[in-house]
């Protein structure tokens, strides 16, 4: 994998500038425009700025804070050690940490690396001469490609923006660079024209997955057109109105979803045709977890963030995160620091195939072992692949995730006497037969109470599992325990690869076969899901031919099951990859889900000691917070500076 440096120099870009309106800056570079537009090297240092400040919801990215540090400088760093526990995983409903509402507010507004981009667009012209055709036509596709990601990153946020297409006049009249929001279908319009361009211009170099080529274009577009046209088709079911709403610059006409889903669709099959193909191996859990450590450039992986010691930031720092160590217990070669502060919930865990912890009556299912959970052939792969269950080993301190959430003296109950709906599930009946304790200890002096990681109580929400489980996806088994502190991680970040794409194209195929009522293409949705589902070592699934409505009784508008099942696929593919708080919000579903706030729940072994038998039980995590979202939070306020310097500037309603 090549390696592009995000950041190469400080001096030759210049210093961010300021503005009455935010979008009326000088453009950067002119001094040095000869050097750095003449040479695909310079143009790389040119973009470095464009590359780190890209909106990409990686490691580092802080539900409530954004993209990365800003430096005294005013540079964006990354570097965010404790962003795991404000991830917006947390506020889906996927993990628990801290962050459990939307809560991103945090005045997103990009315009000066699209003064950048835009500048690029204009005076790479003057440089043609310099470039084959096909380079120069790489560079051009490349910038539309960055300013696209930019736009998208407001425009899934707050509906219809500025478009800003050139570089503005700082020496113009003010109310001349006082721009107004265009509709936000100008806006995803404006993204797909961009991507268009992109697709059709920038590198064919499958294996360049570090910048803007035409494959990351169509992915990006893959992505993007899906968001356009589910907001399109179920936005206007939240009601909103005022004077944003009746300006178009939120909330879209209906009709206008087909083009959206279509656009999408074909975005996807373009990257079928490129060569693109999931990774796949014999062993399918292993294959599962390689997909996000590996070099899979050119095959899965489309477009991809880099971090470690060779990603240099304007600092002179290296672009790291602190993954493993926020995700592992705390432990030996385990979490050095801090240890699990994000946590899978059974919210997310219960959507895999696995065994059944209950019978049709109600009453656990009992294990002769905690490890007959995930080690007796009825756990898909990709789950495995995913967290680490009680029992299992992790590769690189060689610990064995020994977890129990205590012991209960007997269990002559259903599920739900154990499970009460408050903090820690306490009730006359847990009081009355269950054990706990605040340390590891034992029972009578004989029995193990819980687990060296967890559940320990009274010990704060960190360094060990409170819902029964850790997170597996995207930990390093390459690194060692020295890589396993805060700022120590660098495994890189997948921004775009191909499992997303089958979703996407999964998605888009079922909603234009609703829209055109075409049963081809609704059966071909399921062609993805199922390619989905072969390489996650789960049961194939089958369409339903005439589906129930699922959606219109808890929702209000129609949601039918084979819809939803592809939904609960994207929910299993891409869990934790930061897509499932922005996929409840485009789906419009978000804030019925949570009404009044939810709890997430545990998958929590139990150790009977009348039976020498284990059970499983979907507590209430112990810390008991609620995930919330507020129906006003499908679009965000525009951010106030933006507001406060722009008249022309309309705000969202709602607020």
């Amino acid at each position: 994998m090549k390696t592009f440096k995000y950041l190469f120099a400080t001096v030759t870009l210049g210093l961010m500038a300021t503005s009455c309106y935010d979008l009326e800056l000088d453009p950067k570079g002119q001094v040095y425009e000869n050097v750095l537009l003449s040479s695909d090297n310079g143009v790389k240092k040119y973009l470095a700025l464009a590359y780190q400040d890209l909106p990409i919801e990686d490691f580092n990215y802080y539900q409530t804070q954004g993209y990365g540090t800003v430096n005294s400088q005013g540079w964006h760093q990354g570097n965010r050690w404790e962003a795991q526990k404000n991830s917006p995983a947390s506020a889906a409903a996927e993990a628990v940490g801290r962050c459990t509402s939307y809560g991103d507010s945090w005045g997103y507004w990009p315009y000066d690396r699209i003064r950048d981009i835009n500048n690029m667009i204009e005076k790479l012209p003057d440089y043609k001469d310099n470039y084959k055709e096909s380079e120069y036509n790489a560079l051009m596709g490349e910038a539309h490609f960055l300013r696209a990601f930019y736009y998208f990153g407001m425009v899934k946020r707050y509906g219809g923006v500025p478009i800003v297409d050139k570089v503005m006049d700082p020496k113009a009249p003010l109310e001349e660079n006082a721009l107004p929001r265009n509709t936000e279908y100008d806006c995803w319009k404006f993204i797909y024209q961009d991507l268009k361009f992109a697709m059709e211009n920038a590198s064919d170099d499958m294996k360049n997955v570090t910048r803007g080529n035409r494959y990351a274009a169509a992915a990006l577009m893959s992505r993007a057109m899906l968001y356009a046209g589910t907001t399109a088709k179920y936005g206007h079911y939240i009601g909103t109105t005022g004077e944003a709403v009746n300006a178009g610059l939120m909330v879209m006409d209906p009709s206008d979803a087909k083009e959206f889903f279509q656009y999408a669709y074909e975005a996807c099959k373009f990257l079928q045709q490129a060569g693109f193909a999931l990774h796949t191996g014999s062993d399918k859990e292993k294959a599962y977890t390689e997909v996000f450590i590996e070099d899979l450039a050119g095959s899965e992986d489309i477009f991809v963030k880099q971090f470690g010691t060779d990603i240099e930031t304007l600092a002179g720092t290296s672009l790291y995160h602190s993954w493993d160590d926020m995700v592992l217990p705390k432990g030996t070669n385990l979490a050095s620091n801090v240890g699990a502060a994000l946590q899978p919930v059974w919210e997310l865990m219960g959507l895999y195939e696995m065994p059944a912890i209950t019978d049709e009556a109600g009453y656990p299912i009992r294990f002769d072992n905690v490890e007959e959970l995930w080690n007796n052939g009825k756990m898909e792969a990709r789950c495995r692949a995913n967290f680490f269950f009680p029992g299992m080993t992790e590769s690189v301190s060689g610990e064995v995730m020994d977890i129990q959430g205590g012991i209960y003296k007997s269990y002559p109950g259903t599920a739900a006497d154990g499970t009460a709906e408050v903090s820690g599930s306490v009730n006359d009946y847990t009081n009355a037969y269950r054990v706990r304790a605040s340390q590891p200890a034992t029972y009578d002096g004989t029995t193990k109470i819980n687990g060296k990681f967890g559940l320990a109580e009274g010990t704060g929400d960190e360094g060990y599992t409170r819902t029964g489980a850790f997170i597996r996806k995207y930990v390093n088994y390459n690194g060692s325990g020295a890589t396993r502190a805060l700022h120590k991680s660098k495994q890189h970040w997948k921004v775009f690869r191909y499992g997303e794409v089958l979703c996407n194209w999964a998605e888009a195929a079922y909603e234009l076969g609703l829209e055109t009522n075409n049963e081809q293409l609704k059966a071909e949705a399921f062609e993805h899901v199922n390619e989905l589902r072969r390489r996650a070592g789960a049961t194939e699934h089958q369409m339903v031919s005439a589906p129930a409505d699922l959606g219109t009784e808890v929702y209000g508008f129609p949601i039918d099951e084979n819809l939803q099942y592809i939904r609960d696929e994207r929910a299993r593919e891409l869990c934790l990859e930061n897509h499932r708080l922005f996929d409840l919000r485009r789906w419009r579903v978000a804030d019925i889900m949570f009404l009044d706030g939810k709890y997430t729940h545990t998958l929590l072994p139990y150790f009977i000691l009348a039976e020498n038998k284990w059970i499983f039980l979907n507590e209430v995590e112990r810390e008991g917070r609620k995930v919330t979202f507020d129906k006003k939070w499908y679009y965000e306020q525009i951010p106030g500076s933006a507001i406060s310097t722009n008249p022309n500037i309309i705000r969202n309603d709602g607020y």
